[in-house]
């Protein structure tokens, strides 16, 4: 008989363990690969602002994934080996050279590894299609978002498998090198020797995780605000504490025992509480792979639920629906085009503003303004305030910046606001979005000087605190400030045009009327490039009259075309990037140097950044909760996906963990029932077993994610917010809803073990 038909015969004898190391391949390959075709495809790249914070953070958790799961492989090639030992050490021992089988070897595992990469990549594609479209139709359909392969995507799949293989490789390359026979012929009964583990070394790992998440997340925020420095790229490497304090805790758990106050009930699970010590730190390195995955898929859901619940949110504490702003030497449109597209698309102005409802203006029944619309004048005024600027050294220091920025006046901030407003000459009041926090670059009482830009008259106000306004407080940097009727008059005199802007803000609703009123009782098929609400977007249908239940397009459709109205009036007057400030492109060029922000923003539908990018942009609820859905719908597209990889990693971990334990001591349990014990407490000591597998790592990863992001929020501005709050406790929820799946898995794998045990 030759060679070839005896390793033919032992390879169909031990298919399990050839199809058990094609399925890790194939698993880790269709993940990954899935994953990078969505992520490099051209319709998410195209959404994600280059160099954003969005694309370091996916980067990061990508590579977490990959590095995973080549552990994963790793780990199940290293079983393979073990269990192809013994047939290797007697093909030793009969004579063969080791030069041959090594060639026969590397032929299989060529063989194999092959066929799973080829199958990983192919079945990526429709995995990565079929998830797009379950998340089109889930969370958001637009003729943008279309799945599109990219080679970039189908690249890094290969590579990746190219690594893979590597690794498979290398791992066959060492278990060739052994030279002693009995040693490959024993490998698979070898244990581990049995050291003693102090009693402190859980106590130590709690103390270094918690100690290494501080130093991490707080130190570097604290010293920023206590001494103004920021910490260098090592101090990342605290992180490692994190890791060093894991693996303390985790072996802990898994190999020590003590008889304690009850040393009758020590000795009656003896066998249950100490079996795993003769494996203690190779099972504590996996069981500190699967705390990652944990931590990992934890840490993915929770970003993914709160980006899409700040999507959702978005805008909402603006006092009005809709608000436009430009130049008013600028031929915008007015109330009168505003009107006629309300009448077409069946929209009306709400009867009540913010002001009527605080009972601070008595409405006019002669006046042309119709209710529910407001108008107003703000100055652009040249400022000299206080920022701050890092330097090389990530050093902060203070900065006085020139530039300009919108001022109105305390009478018409109280009318359009209801909030009343009294302020003296000198005296000003900061403009903040809803719930704003200071943060190290700019503080609200910056303002220095104000100037007027013709005159060059000074003032040097001073601050009396701050007001909540979203609608007004986007439209100027480093804010937008109210003055005292006095000086706002003062610097008004003499101003021209060339530096006033016109501010719109309106409340509407829809009252089913119009020439392109849509009717709740047909479902019409967008226009290219527009969200549906039946796509998943979140519209707002507070202000919809219709009680029909069901949620109307009329107000999206008013929305966008009053957006592309507003556009097609844009003149280069107003088409500038966000940052463009004509006094400092002024001061640049009188210096001599370039200016970064001059040119004319590209004002077509397929900039996908332009409510970010435009200066004056318009806002509006519903278009602002779609556009933002439309882009944190990418990242929590990846967070999820990320999610279930690493969900499906640690639970196919799980999994082969328990098998092996039971695998590897299936003579124990044969000689515990020579000795007397019956099935139920050979049963009960594989159960410990298992749960210690799976419940371990789970709540080791659950707790290092559960504190990082608690320091994470808090540690941010130093406060914890409502909505932080909440966010925290949803992720509560998500542990319980993973642990749930994996209690699942548990079960599956006790059924498994229960057939290979006998009982």
């Amino acid at each position: 008989m030759t060679m070839s038909r005896i390793t033919a015969k032992l390879r169909r004898k031990n298919q399990e363990q050839y199809r058990m190391l094609g399925i890790c391949v194939l698993l880790s390959v269709l993940l990954v690969s899935s994953f990078t075709m969505m992520y490099l495809s051209p319709s998410i790249q195209g959404f994600l602002p280059p160099g954003g914070d969005t694309r370091k953070l996916m980067w990061l958790m990508l590579g977490v994934v990959v590095i995973g799961c080549l552990i994963f492989t790793v780990y199940g090639s290293s079983l393979f080996f073990r269990k192809k030992s013994r047939e290797f050490g007697v093909m030793l021992a009969l004579g063969a050279q080791k030069k041959d089988l090594a060639w026969k070897l590397f032929e299989e595992l060529s063989a194999v590894t092959v066929k799973y990469i080829l199958g990983g990549i192919l079945l990526a594609v429709p995995v990565s299609w079929l998830i797009w479209k379950l998340f089109r139709t889930l969370v958001i359909n637009t003729a943008q978002m279309q799945y599109r392969l990219g080679f970039a995507g189908v690249f890094a799949g290969l590579l990746f498998s190219a690594a893979l293989s590597l690794c498979i490789l290398l791992l066959g390359i060492r278990f060739i090198r052994r030279a002693n026979i009995m040693d490959i012929l024993n490998d698979s009964r070898k244990t581990e020797m049995v050291r003693e583990i102090r009693p402190w070394s859980g106590k130590l790992g709690f103390l270094l995780t918690a100690s290494g998440l501080f130093l991490a997340i707080a130190v570097p925020q604290l010293s920023v605000l206590l001494f103004r420095q920021g910490m260098p790229a090592i101090w990342n490497a605290v992180y490692l504490l994190c890791a060093a304090g894991l693996y303390l805790i985790i072996l802990s758990a898994v190999g020590r025992s003590q008889k304690g106050k009850n040393p009758e009930k020590y000795y009656d699970n003896i066998i249950s509480t100490n079996l795993m010590r003769f494996t203690a730190r190779q099972t504590t390195r996996n069981m500190c792979v699967i705390a990652m995955l944990v931590f990992v898929m934890v840490l993915a859901a929770f970003w993914g639920v709160m980006y899409y619940y700040s999507a959702t949110e978005g805008g909402s504490g603006a006092a009005y629906d809709y608000s436009l702003h430009y130049p008013v030497l600028e031929a915008q449109i007015g109330r009168e085009e505003i009107e006629a597209l309300a009448e077409k698309y069946g929209v009306e102005f709400t009867g009540r503003t913010p002001a009527d409802e605080a009972g601070t203006l008595q409405e006019d029944p002669d006046a042309k303004t119709p209710s529910g619309y407001e108008e107003l004048c703000s100055l652009e005024l040249i400022v000299r305030y206080t920022g701050r600027d890092m330097d090389s050294q990530k050093r902060y220091f203070d900065v006085e910046n020139e530039k300009l920025a919108s001022f109105i006046s305390a009478s018409d901030f109280t009318r359009i606001s209801g909030t009343s407003i009294s302020l003296k000459e000198g005296e000003y009041l900061t403009i903040t979005s809803t719930g704003y926090q200071e943060n190290i670059w700019v503080s609200a009482d910056c303002l220095n000087a104000v100037r007027h830009p013709a005159a060059g008259e000074y003032l040097k106000p001073r601050f009396c605190g701050t007001v909540e306004f979203d609608n007004l407080a986007l439209t100027s940097e480093p804010f937008a400030f109210i003055l005292s009727d006095e000086d706002y008059q003062k610097f008004s005199d003499g101003l021209t045009d060339e530096w006033r802007e016109k501010h719109i803000l309106f409340n509407a609703r829809h009252v089913q009327s119009g020439s392109k009123a849509l009717s709740h009782d047909t479902d019409p098929a967008p226009a290219a490039g527009h969200r549906t609400a039946a796509g998943g977007d979140t519209l707002s249908a507070e202000k919809c009259t219709c009680n029909t239940g069901r949620l109307c397009t009329a107000m999206y459709d008013f929305a966008d075309a009053l957006k592309q109205e507003y556009i097609a009036h844009a003149t280069s007057l107003s088409k500038h990037y966000a940052l463009y400030d004509a006094h400092e492109e002024m001061l640049a060029l009188s210096a001599g140097e370039e200016y970064g922000y001059a040119g004319e923003i590209d004002l077509s539908p397929d900039n996908t950044q332009l409510t970010d990018d435009w200066k004056y942009a318009p806002f509006s609820k519903v278009l602002m909760q779609a556009d933002a859905m439309e882009i944190v719908a990418v990242f929590v597209l990846l967070s999820l996906y990320i999610s279930i990889i690493s969900l499906t990693a640690a639970g196919i971990m799980s999994y082969i963990r328990s098998i092996t334990i039971v695998m590897d001591n299936r003579r124990l349990f044969e000689d515990l029932r020579k000795l007397g014990a019956d099935n139920a407490y050979v049963e009960r000591v594989i159960m410990v077993q298992l749960r210690k597998i799976f419940a371990y790592p789970v709540a080791a990863g659950c707790m290092i994610v559960g504190i990082f992001s608690l320091f994470l929020t808090y540690f941010n501005d130093m406060s914890l917010q409502a909505f932080e709050v909440k966010m925290l406790l949803m992720e509560v929820l998500l542990m319980a809803g993973i642990t749930g799946i994996l209690c699942i898995v548990y079960r599956m794998a006790f059924q498994k073990t229960k057939q290979i045990a006998g009982l």
